[in-house]
């Protein structure tokens, strides 16, 4: 699974499960640099970063499974299941 989750800069191995959203492969990029570019639920200091190959049993997979970032006709929307 791919998932883009809040990270400190710097230190982006180190990141906020709860903020785990899964996204897919093709437009993980963009969502990304779209959320980065607004700051989008950022702090000083936090980035938006891609994550590949994420097990649904790890805690970042459970939160992603619920919420979701897709785009559809340029749009990005936030996605809760």
């Amino acid at each position: 699974m791919t998932i883009l989750a809040k990270a400190v800069k710097g230190h982006e191995w180190m990141f906020t499960t709860a903020s785990a959203h899964k996204v897919s492969k093709a437009s993980a990029k963009v969502i990304r640099d779209a959320l980065n570019g607004i700051k989008y639920d950022l702090k000083d200091g936090e980035t938006w970063w891609i994550y590949e190959d994420v097990s649904e049993w790890e805690n970042a997979g459970i939160y992603a499974s619920v919420q979701a970032f897709k785009r559809y006709k340029g749009n990005i929307r936030r996605v809760y299941s």
